[in-house]
């Protein structure tokens, strides 16, 4: 505190022996110095507006909400910045409440579907409470959809029509309406992510049943035509490249001790997809499981005359009835039959055989390899004599290493790739050829000036506050200086007092020339000796006490 208590009092002294236009000044550069400071190193203490909702997105149908809501309170000093909204610091709290109040906050995923249930009453129909539900499914999903990266506004219908008939059928579906951030055009991937999450959402819904509109390009997708128009969905693209990528990996793995190698491999597909087949071979020979004969003979009997005539012949049979006593001569009859029957059964093979789709047809392979591997090679194998420089490689020897190792490289390449046809050259699949070594460019050095302009281009306003802090100081300074200057020039400049004059001629004379007081002020006003230190010191030596008492009086007199 002492310390502080004594810089107070030195300043203080300071700004009451200033002039009232040095005080002005001094004030003016204070207040400059200060305003430049904060400039310079300006924090979020200085911020004024700040997020409404702590930075997080607000969604432009959501914003037109909140601008209502600060209308209907008479809130007027707010900024829209993208899809933030910043209203002052010290009002945050108006503000929030307002969007409370107004029911203007944006909402949250679930949160339709939980008014829908929460407004559900016994006394409305079921076609009430479906429409109702069907609309807050509806508002769930696009609040969804506007959430998602690239979309700024989405709607979302949906229907269901009941067909009728036996059985029932009903069919769904699905529009819906995006809007991509700026002037952007929605991505087939996006489209895509669309249809599947709609199509998810509603049971019974199919993604082709989905149609997706770009109100930036006034286009339309429907899940017909999307398969076709997605590279990234196409079955045959998919697999091309991940093959492709599959060989190049595996190919530069192989070719690793070439340094500098550069390969591109080229895949063809069968188009063929999902071939099934189906055979049965039958057995020529059957097996016999079982075997039966069956022989049967039949012999019949028939009179050879006819009956008695009359009456008593057709008489029925009876006790009374009068019996023959001669029999009458029989014919009879005798067939025989025989019958085998065997049960066999015939052999068969039955196979099924599910064919790979899409796969490999024919793989071409392109390799580059850098002509300066060549040079590498020669010097390895020649290397210079110690203390001696390398010797230029001859085109001959060049030559021959580059067909050793184009030769290596396309047996190494062959070996990776699938089987051709017998017959077939394998070569051809695998083409190596030499890249020519360019002279490389050599990279501008930057210049220091160029880099000091760009610099002070980007930081100027931070130099120019700097700059004007320095020279404010240094205004300061001189003004002191010149003050203090001013001070003892001042008995030069004013008029001359008679009485004056006589009142310090007499205060003079009544001071004895002896005393030690005198003495040391007349030797301080004359100047006179080498050095005024070593003079003060000789009185002190002759006189302490005197001394003492004088150097007390003029320490602690405040002129």
């Amino acid at each position: 505190m002492d310390f502080l208590n004594k810089a107070f009092e030195q300043i203080k002294d300071l700004f009451v022996s200033m002039t009232p236009g040095s005080r002005i000044i001094a004030g003016l550069l204070v207040v400059a110095i200060v305003t430049s400071v904060a400039f310079l190193f300006q924090t979020n203490m200085f911020q004024k507006d700040v997020p409404i909702l702590s930075g997080s997105p607000i969604a432009p149908a959501d914003q037109k909400a909140i601008l209502a809501a600060f209308a209907s309170e008479t809130l007027d000093d707010y900024e829209v910045i993208g899809s933030q909204i910043y209203v002052p610091r010290s009002r945050r709290v108006d503000y929030i409440a307002a969007l409370v109040k107004n029911n203007a906050i944006p909402p949250d995923f679930h949160d339709s579907m939980s008014d829908a249930i929460g407004q559900a009453s016994p006394f409305e129909s079921e076609a009430h409470r479906s429409d109702r539900q069907k609309v807050a499914r509806e508002k769930e999903m696009a609040l969804v959809l506007r959430n998602m990266r690239g979309i700024e506004y989405a709607s979302v219908q949906y229907d269901i029509e009941d067909k009728g008939g036996f059985p029932r059928k009903k069919v769904y579906t699905a529009s819906v309406v995006v809007r991509p951030s700026g002037s952007e055009e929605i991505d087939f991937k996006t489209v895509k992510s669309v249809q599947n999450y709609v199509a998810h959402s509603i049971a019974g819904l199919s993604a082709e049943q989905v149609s997706v509109t770009d109100l930036n390009t006034r286009r339309t997708f429907s899940g017909s035509d999307n398969d076709l128009a997605s590279v990234n969905d196409d079955p045959y693209a998919s697999r091309k490249k991940w093959f492709e990528e599959h060989w190049t990996e595996t190919i530069d793995n192989a070719l690793r001790f070439i340094s500098g190698n550069n390969v591109t491999v080229n895949v063809e597909l069968d188009p063929e997809m999902n071939r099934i087949e189906k055979g049965i071979k039958y057995d020529p020979r059957p097996t016999p499981l079982a075997s039966m004969a069956e022989k049967s003979s039949e012999v019949r009997r028939t009179p050879t005359n006819a009956g008695e005539p009359g009456l008593n012949a057709q008489a029925p049979q009876g006790p009374n009835r009068a019996t023959a006593l001669s029999g009458a001569r029989m014919s009879e009859q005798t067939s025989e039959s025989n019958r085998e029957e065997t049960l066999a059964v015939t052999n068969q093979d039955y196979t099924q055989k599910q064919v790979a789709s899409l796969t490999p047809k024919r793989v071409t392979v392109s390799v580059s390899i850098p002509s300066q591997y060549y040079v590498d090679v020669w010097n390895s194998r020649n290397p210079p004599a110690a203390g001696q420089q390398a010797n230029a490689p001859d085109p001959g020897e060049l030559k021959k290493i580059e067909d050793e190792t184009k030769k290596t490289v396309e047996k190494t390449v062959v070996t990776l790739l699938p089987e051709q046809a017998l017959g077939d050259d394998p070569y051809p699949q695998v083409y190596v050829w030499t890249a020519p070594q360019l002279p490389e460019t050599p990279t501008p050095e930057l210049v220091v000036a160029d880099s000091a302009m760009a610099w002070v281009a980007t930081n100027w306003q931070t130099l120019a506050t700097i700059g004007f802090a320095v020279v404010g100081l240094m205004m300061l300074r001189s003004m002191l200086s010149s003050g203090a200057g001013a001070a003892e020039q001042s008995d030069a400049v004013k008029l001359e007092d008679p009485a004056a004059d006589q009142a310090k001629d007499d205060k003079k004379e009544d001071q004895p020339d002896g005393s030690m007081q005198g003495l040391l002020k007349k030797r301080f006003a004359q100047g006179s000796g080498p050095n005024l230190k070593n003079e003060l010191a000789d009185m002190v030596r002759e006189d302490p006490d005197t001394a003492l008492g004088i150097l007390q009086t003029w320490i602690g007199s405040p002129n």
